[in-house]
C-alpha cells in the first residue's frame, strides 16, 4: 500500500469519527428530558374588613381647627419716624390696659409745623380783626375775643360760630378758614404718632426696637384681647345640612389635658372649590385657651336608625362594597344613606357580613383575599 492510499484512508476515517460525533451529540440531546415545572399559586391578598351590624348610628362630624383671638389688631405705623422709648416695653406678652401708650414715634417735625402754622394763622387773625371793625362791626368783638385765645405754642381753640353766610365768605377770601383747617389736619397727624391699646390685652408680635425708623405701612406688632376666642373649621358640603348655629360642640386639645364647651356662632356661605368644604366658626373660652393652638371635636348630628357605618373610601362608584364570601370578593349593592368626609351610612348589609374597608386597587369580583379585622 503506497503513501497515497495510507493519506485517503486517514481523511475518510477522520470524516466518519467527526459524523458519527455529531450524530451522537445529538441523540443525547434529544434524550433529556425537562422536569416539569410547578405553577406559582396565586397571591392571596390580604384586606381588612368590619362585621356589619344593622343598627341605629350616630352620625358624628369630626372637627379640628385653630383658635383666634375675636379682639385682633394689626398695628402698622401711618406715619414715618424713629421709635421712642416709653414706660412700658412693647414685647410678645406684654399686657396693657386700655387707653394706655403702646408704642410712640417722634413727631418733633410735625410739632414744628403746627407751630409754624399756627403762627401764620395768629398774623392773619391780627390783620383780620382791624378790618372787621370796619366791614362786620357787629361780629368784630367775638374775633378779637378768639384772637386773645389763640396761642403760638398750644391747642388751637375752635373757631366762633360763624354767624351768615357773608361773615363765612368774608373768612375765607383773606384765608382764615384754609390756615385753621390746615392746622386742625396737622392735630389729627400729630395723634397717629402715639398709638394706644384700643382694649385690654396683650401683645402677640412686636417686630420693632426702640430708635427703628418706621414707614407709613410698617408691621410694628399685634394686639389681642385673649378672652375673646373662636375655633376655625370646615365641614364637608354634605354634612351642611347637620350643622346649625347654636350647636354646641366638646372640644379638646391633643397637646396637653383639658377640654372646652364651644358654640357654632357663624357658617360659611360659600364652598371651597379644592375640598368641598364650608367654613364652621365656633366660639369658644375657658382657662388654658391660648391664641393659635389647635383643638379637636366632634358634632353630633343624630341618628340613622337600621343602616351601618362604613369608611367613605371603601365605597365603591356604583353605590356598591366589597364583602368577602369564601374567600375571595363579592360586590354587595347599597343603599347609601349619608357620605361624611370620613364616613358613610349605608342600608342593605346582612348582619354578619364581611365588608372590606380598603380602597384596593385592581381589584375584581371572585379575587382570592384573606380578611383580616383591625
Amino acid at each position: 500500500m503506497n503513501e497515497l492510499t495510507k493519506r485517503r484512508m486517514t481523511i475518510v476515517l477522520g470524516l466518519l469519527l467527526m459524523v458519527g460525533g455529531v450524530v451522537t451529540c445529538n441523540k443525547l440531546k434529544d434524550s433529556r428530558s425537562s422536569p416539569p415545572r410547578s405553577e406559582a399559586p396565586a397571591a392571596v391578598r390580604a384586606v381588612r374588613v368590619i362585621t356589619a351590624t344593622n343598627g341605629p348610628v350616630r352620625l358624628s362630624i369630626p372637627v379640628t381647627g385653630r383658635v383666634r383671638a375675636t379682639d385682633r389688631m394689626v398695628i402698622t405705623a401711618e406715619v414715618s419716624g424713629s421709635l421712642q422709648r416709653t414706660g412700658r416695653i412693647f414685647r410678645e406678652g406684654s399686657t396693657f390696659r386700655r387707653g394706655e401708650v403702646l408704642l410712640r414715634i417722634d413727631d418733633g417735625e410735625v410739632r414744628a409745623q403746627i407751630n409754624a402754622q399756627q403762627s401764620a394763622f395768629l398774623r392773619a387773625l391780627v390783620q383780620l380783626v382791624p378790618d372787621m371793625r370796619i366791614d362786620m362791626p357787629e361780629q368784630a368783638p367775638k374775633w378779637e375775643a378768639y384772637l386773645k385765645n389763640v396761642p403760638v405754642d398750644g391747642a388751637l381753640p375752635e373757631l366762633p360760630q360763624l354767624a351768615s353766610e357773608q361773615e363765612r365768605n368774608y373768612l375765607a377770601g383773606r384765608g382764615v378758614l384754609d390756615q385753621y383747617y390746615g392746622i386742625r389736619a396737622l392735630y389729627e397727624r400729630k395723634d397717629k404718632y402715639v398709638i394706644t391699646a384700643p382694649f385690654d390685652g396683650v401683645v402677640t408680635s412686636a417686630g420693632v426696637e426702640p430708635g427703628t425708623i418706621v414707614t407709613p405701612g410698617t408691621r410694628l406688632g399685634e394686639f389681642i384681647a385673649p378672652g375673646s376666642q373662636e375655633l376655625e373649621t370646615a365641614v364637608g358640603a354634605g354634612e351642611l345640612a347637620l350643622v346649625q348655629v347654636g350647636d354646641t360642640l366638646r372640644l379638646r386639645s391633643n397637646e396637653g389635658p383639658g377640654s372646652w364647651v364651644g358654640r357654632i356662632i357663624r357658617i360659611g356661605e360659600s364652598i371651597d372649590a379644592t375640598t368641598q368644604t364650608v367654613k364652621i366658626y365656633v366660639a369658644v373660652s375657658g382657662q388654658g385657651l391660648r391664641d393659635g393652638q389647635y383643638l379637636s371635636g366632634s358634632i353630633e348630628g343624630g341618628t340613622i336608625a337600621n343602616a351601618v357605618g362604613v369608611p367613605r373610601g371603601a365605597l365603591l362608584p356604583d353605590d356598591a362594597l366589597y364583602v368577602v364570601r369564601d374567600s375571595a370578593l363579592q360586590k354587595a349593592p347599597v343603599q347609601v344613606l349619608h357620605q361624611g368626609v370620613e364616613q358613610a351610612v349605608v342600608r342593605g348589609l346582612v348582619d354578619g357580613q364581611a365588608v372590606v374597608t380598603d380602597r384596593l386597587s385592581g381589584a375584581y369580583e371572585g379575587m382570592r383575599v384573606a380578611p383580616v379585622k383591625p
